[in-house]
């Protein structure tokens, strides 16, 4: 364990709770953080792939993160909850906006992919997180995800240093190798978070100092068990947990991620809506399957 990075622990992606028509369920969203927070979570990842927010307008990404922020506020975890906001968008225009608001509304740091459509050279990728990182003094978190199409090492993070408020990276790949690699290249107090939920144990003890993901949307409690273990160096304890997460997690990815763990939210009586278009929404005919599937695999009991 590296024991002293900026961020540490259990960091859900939160969802988007929108409606068909892409509206703000701001009461929904309400609902999901004070959720989250009665659990012993670190923090949240508020506008990435889970929250589908490259899919909306800029407008509506930043009153989520207000409304995530009030929240935070309303249930006094001011101090201990980190609300991490993801800035990418396609356009360069819009994330310099939203690294500015959220910078102005009280973000603890912000994270942004890496640019996307286009094939980007290794200098093109450490010129683009050079110029987000100077658009505030909020620390930087790199998402380093294969879905990008940009393959992160640990020479890039390396050099990727030289800019002070790059304070993190958010790794979702399964090369552990490489994950080893990057935290040998890093100082002690840089994090390093994984992002796959299958694989956190492997991450973990492969030098990551927590996760963030979108099953712990409607498992935080297993994913701060697991994340508890592994502080103790429980390591049949954190199997233990894996394997029921697994279990868990075999079940959604049957069925369209983003949708299935919101239609498992309102399940639980948090009702976030659909998936934002045209991701695909869930296929309702199959909802008594899933959660029989799910039954069988020890959702919620086993996690409440």
């Amino acid at each position: 364990m590296s024991g002293e990075a900026l961020f540490r622990g259990i960091y859900p992606a939160i969802v988007s709770p929108v409606d068909g028509d892409g509206v703000l369920l701001e009461g929904a969203l309400r609902a999901l953080v004070r959720h989250l927070l009665a659990s012993p979570v670190q923090g949240l990842y508020v506008g990435g792939g889970t929250g589908e927010a490259i899919l909306l307008p800029v407008a509506i990404r930043e009153r989520i993160l207000e409304v995530v922020l009030d929240e935070k506020r309303a249930v006094g975890r001011k101090e201990s909850v980190c609300v991490i906001a993801h800035v990418g968008a396609a356009e360069a225009a819009n994330t310099r906006e939203l690294v500015l608001h959220a910078k102005a509304v009280g973000a603890d740091a912000i994270s942004t992919i890496p640019p996307i459509y286009y094939a980007y050279s290794r200098e093109s990728v450490r010129r683009y997180y050079g110029w987000v990182s100077q658009l505030s003094n909020l620390p930087l978190v790199i998402y380093a995800s294969v879905q990008a199409g940009f393959t992160f090492t640990a020479d890039l993070l390396r050099d990727l240093l030289e800019f002070p408020t790059i304070r993190g990276l958010k790794y979702t790949g399964s090369n552990f190798f490489e994950l080893m690699k990057m935290r040998s290249a890093v100082p002690a107090d840089f994090t390093i978070v994984n992002g796959a939920d299958e694989q956190l144990m492997f991450g973990l003890l492969a030098g990551a100092d927590g996760g963030i993901g979108t099953t712990y949307n409607v498992m935080p409690k297993a994913f701060c068990q697991l994340y508890a273990a592994w502080l103790a160096q429980d390591i049949a304890a954190m199997q233990d947990i894996q394997r029921r997460i697994n279990a868990v997690v075999d079940v959604i990815i049957k069925y369209p991620v983003i949708a299935t763990v919101k239609m498992m939210l309102a399940y639980q009586g948090i009702d976030v809506g659909t998936t934002v278009f045209p991701n695909d929404p869930f296929p309702l005919e199959q909802k008594a399957q899933l959660f029989e599937r799910l039954s069988m695999a020890g959702w919620p009991e086993a996690f409440a």
